[in-house]
């Protein structure tokens, strides 16, 4: 999970003294490995937004920002909400991915997303874009509240709108929490440019709860991400027991490539809220994903696209119990229990020196 921030301002500040741009933070986790570990030097050792010690500007979010920010090529991009709307277009609430100048702290576009409704649980209210975005050159992939993984343009429609996906006013004008008819909105150049969109809960057969929360994890060609599949409003039932928690897309065009198979489904106490990470081990490249039934599954990369048409099934290496002695079968039933409870995984595995570090729990 990220850190709140229910602050207006953006806590992150690029506290930053030097002339130049600082390195690139482009994904959760500078490295495949997700290790958080980054190379920069030079940093003021405290900074105060009240005062503007060490501050080189700030830039207004809403009233909620779970993401965490990523920042590449000179953009800042942070998830929030749109509570205060930015644009008179856009009123109430929505989902909110910001393209900031990261020299000034200036809107450069921004890509609003309609909650995805009609129940609270499956887009939670003022929740806003919670994943952090991926970036790699002129291309960002973000997962957003309705559980969409989009791929956008970095330079957003400034340069017009690239295809194939040529529908943003009308993704914008989607039925907001389920309710009034969908309209399609006029695009502006400070609007985000959608190259793909592939849905998750529909075309990966999943259910998200609360919230899409996904950091993707980006390997060549191809994209890595939990799909947040989970308990529906009643806490009790998972709504998609056979959808994948685990799937790989394809940078280029965003299909399906693979799935897990490990039927997490039916033993997820709440969400799946890991993010995978990717690690060498005696030449094998592995991907690490915490499941939301308290297991650790080590699988094996993709060594290339499959063909058109077909989706594989990711290759599992190991497997690790966390909690070996937490309740695994009918776990709804502990869903009030403050005593014991099935355990979960929400924070991403970490990979350094043939080591995976990973924290998991109650719920």
């Amino acid at each position: 999970m990220t850190i709140r921030a229910t602050s207006v301002m953006l806590a992150l500040a690029l506290a930053i003294l030097s002339v130049g741009r600082a390195a690139d933070q482009p994904q959760w986790g500078q490295r495949h490995s997700r290790n958080m570990v980054s190379d920069e030097t030079g940093l003021p050792e405290t900074f105060d937004p009240a005062t503007g010690r060490n501050i080189r500007w700030t830039a207004g979010l809403g009233s909620e920002s779970w993401a965490t920010p990523v920042v590449s090529g000179g953009r800042v991009l942070m998830g929030t909400n749109n509570d205060p709307p930015r644009d008179p277009r856009h009123k109430g609430d929505r989902g909110i991915l910001l393209c900031l100048d990261e020299k000034t702290g200036e809107l450069i576009w921004q890509l609003m997303v309609p909650k995805l409704g009609p129940s609270p649980y499956l887009d939670w209210p003022r929740g806003g874009i919670v994943s952090s975005p991926t970036v790699e050159g002129d291309r960002a992939y973000v997962v957003t509240n309705r559980g969409e993984v989009v791929c956008l343009d970095m330079a957003g429609m400034a340069n017009g709108n690239d295809g194939p996906y040529t529908d943003e006013g009308a993704h914008m004008g989607l039925p907001n929490k389920g309710t009034g008819e969908a309209t399609t909105v006029e695009v502006t150049a400070i609007d985000a440019d959608i190259i793909w969109l592939f849905d998750v809960p529909s075309q990966a057969g999943t259910w998200p709860h609360d919230a899409a929360h996904a950091s993707i994890l980006l390997d060549g060609d191809i994209l890595y991400l939990n799909t947040s599949n989970a308990v529906d409003e009643t806490h009790r039932n998972i709504k998609r027991p056979d959808g994948p928690s685990l799937i790989a897309l394809d940078k280029h065009t965003g299909r399906l490539l693979a799935k897990d198979a490990e039927r997490i489904g039916p033993r997820i106490f709440h969400s799946t809220w890991s993010s995978p990470a990717l690690g060498e081990v005696g030449g094998r490249r592995l991907i690490f994903f915490g499941g939301g039934d308290g297991v650790v599954y080590a699988f094996d990369a993709l060594k290339e696209i499959p063909p058109e048409g077909k989706v594989l099934e990711f290759n599992r290496v190991w497997k690790f119990d966390c909690d070996p002695n937490a309740p695994k079968e009918n776990v709804s039933q502990y869903l009030t229990n403050r005593e014991v409870s099935p355990t979960n995984i929400k924070g991403m595995p970490v990979f350094h020196n043939n080591r995976v570090y990973v924290a998991a729990g109650g719920d």
